[in-house]
């Protein structure tokens, strides 16, 4: 059996690493810890009985990007000297043990909850528990060993994560690609329903709604990340079209979920306007249910695979007809009175739906 080459093994690292960002942000962590406690090592001193807080501020401050790696680096590092400024006024106090920790606890807590420190709130408690109970008759030198060394370790980290940059956009498809499944099969509800002749109750229609908002909310947050990654990013470049077309799909996936919202409310409103007996609503209605059948199936059939953009086009084709076709029949209608606008909501978000994956 003959060796693989070594192109080809750099190939499937580079998709492991795009496929699972985890494991490239494992090998950075370490990389980054590893080369800060090298780096400390000739310090000596009062410094040099710390050496370990340089590498647990590489790994604090290690993220998958740039931008994300500078933000809680300087969050950390605030944290920290918070916290040791208030374990350092409690024990000017003078106080009791007992008291002096209580103290310490309750101011750090309150603080740990602004704002500005973000996620790293918590380390205002850790730092003025270090520095009150490890600091002891010299928390001078302790706090800026403690700081000075955390604050080198993220340094480094921020250097590795500049150099080594990543650009999450294999998690924004595996999380588009589960919205996208689900409103399909919301779609193709929604479309039965407004086929069939009982009104479907609302409090059905909610419980089916909750269940989209995960979904949404994981997808918001990736999206927010990979957007982060792409600053400071030397190779965000490289991916500037596969990130913006990931952005595009991410909005309109939203709108869609906007979408299934309305047309529930359509749907489960006996007043509305659909479910007349007019020949010119049983015909909204078919048609509007063949638009939201073409674009579910148009949404199980996009491209999942976060390394290639290739689709079939079929379903996208049949999903621009019949969305035009919805379009038309909206215009028509709304000429006539105003009635029909929450359908021509409908057929404007689907109409964008398509348009993302065009």
């Amino acid at each position: 059996m003959s060796a693989t080459p070594p192109t080809e093994l750099l190939r499937r690292a580079r998709v492991a690493t795009w496929l699972h960002p985890r494991w490239l942000l494992a090998l950075k962590t370490a990389l980054a810890a590893g080369l800060a406690w090298l780096l400390v090592q000739p310090v000596g001193g009062d410094l040099g009985q710390y050496h370990y807080y340089a590498p647990m501020g590489a790994a604090v401050a290690m993220s998958t990007t740039v931008v994300g790696s500078v933000r809680t680096s300087l969050q950390t590092i605030v944290a920290i000297a918070i916290g040791a400024a208030i374990a350092t006024g409690v024990g000017a106090l003078d106080a009791p043990g007992w008291l002096a920790l209580g103290l310490t606890i309750a101011v750090a807590t309150l603080i740990a909850g602004l704002h500005l420190l973000g996620s790293m709130g918590g380390w205002v408690l850790v730092a003025a528990l270090f520095v009150l109970v490890i600091g002891g008759r010299d928390p001078g030198a302790y706090v800026a060993a403690y700081l000075g060394l955390t604050a080198f370790g993220a340094l480094v980290a921020t250097a590795v994560n500049a150099l080594l940059p990543q650009l999450p956009l294999a998690p924004v498809a595996r999380a588009q690609a589960r919205l996208r499944h689900r409103l399909a099969a919301e779609l193709d509800g929604l479309a039965e329903a407004l086929l069939g002749e009982d009104v479907v109750h609302e409090s059905t229609w909610e419980e089916q709604r909750r269940r989209l908002e995960p979904h949404l909310t994981s997808l918001r947050e990736l999206v927010a990340e990979a957007d982060d990654a792409r600053r400071a990013n030397w190779r965000a470049g490289r991916w500037s079209q596969t990130a913006d077309r990931r952005y595009t799909q991410a909005r309109a996936l939203e709108r869609l979920a906007g979408c299934v919202d309305e047309v529930s409310v359509l749907v489960s409103d006996q007043r509305s306007a659909v479910h007349a007996d007019e020949e010119s609503a049983r015909e909204l209605r078919e048609t509007m249910a063949r638009a939201m059948r073409a674009v579910a199936t148009m949404l199980r059939s996009a491209d999942e695979d976060p390394v290639e953009e290739d689709a079939d086009d079929a379903p996208t084709a049949d999903a621009e007809r019949t969305v035009a076709e919805l379009g038309l029949l909206v215009a028509q209608l709304a000429s006539l009175d105003d009635k029909h606008l929450p359908a021509a909501a409908v057929w404007v978000n689907l109409e964008r739906a398509v348009e993302a994956w065009a």
